[in-house]
């Protein structure tokens, strides 16, 4: 049975809504009614959710960096959506989100049929905040492991990975490294999507991967990189 949107606004609770810019509210109020014109009565909730504050996405301007890091942002959401619409995703795939944050992303692709969805994040607030987002919205698809990035190494059983800006090129080498390690154990197709691509000339600069595509979003430039034949 269909329920109205003042249905869903009362199951995602009546805590006190964040402040919101302009900018984001017009943006979210367009996403919203595009989302009900597509009867996607799900995602609607957890886009209301968000705005309503319980799923905690937010930026911190108090948050610090490091010489591992960049800030902190959430990609996830409609435009997310708009990427993923240009792969055949099955339960064939797997995917890694290197920088996961408080886990945006981890919730958009919980949709998506891949075997296994990881978030990788080395602030331990973060990763606590993007575990609890998933709970609460009762993901089982995701887990999400707090380490530096290039300190993850099991990634034999993945052929998707996603970036998001995380980190400076000192980290993302060491990422394509164990990648590319990787792929001389299991060799396999690999796709790297790679938002606000900070890092394109390390990786071009390789000989193991190059640029497929570039991607629309109403942001970032978006590149698709796959090992080369």
């Amino acid at each position: 049975m269909q329920r109205t949107v003042f249905q869903i606004l009362r199951e995602a609770g009546d805590r006190p809504v964040m402040p919101l810019s302009c900018r984001h509210l017009a943006r979210g109020l367009k996403h919203g009614l595009m989302l009900l014109c597509r009867g996607q009565w799900r995602e609607l909730q957890i886009r209301l959710r968000i705005a309503l504050g319980q799923i905690d996405l937010k930026v911190d301007p108090s948050e610090t960096v490091s010489e591992r890091t960049h800030y902190y942002a959430d990609s996830g959401g409609l435009a997310f959506d708009r990427i993923l619409a240009n792969f055949a995703i099955s339960a064939a795939d797997a995917i890694v989100d290197f920088g996961c944050g408080k886990g945006g992303v981890l919730i958009s692709l919980s949709k998506y049929p891949f075997s296994r969805i990881t978030g990788v994040e080395i602030s331990p607030d973060l990763a606590d905040i993007a575990r609890d987002n998933i709970r609460k919205l009762r993901i089982s698809n995701v887990d999400i492991r707090c380490c530096d990035a290039a300190d993850f190494k099991q990634l034999d059983t993945y052929n998707y990975f996603y970036f998001f800006d995380p980190f400076p090129s000192v980290v993302m080498a060491g990422v394509l490294g164990n990648i590319e390690q990787s792929l001389a154990r299991q060799p396999r197709k690999v796709t790297l999507i790679y938002l606000n691509p900070f890092c394109h000339d390390l990786i071009e600069a390789g000989q193991v991967f190059s640029k497929t595509a570039t991607l629309d979003h109403f942001e970032h430039d978006c590149f698709i990189y796959s090992n080369r034949s």
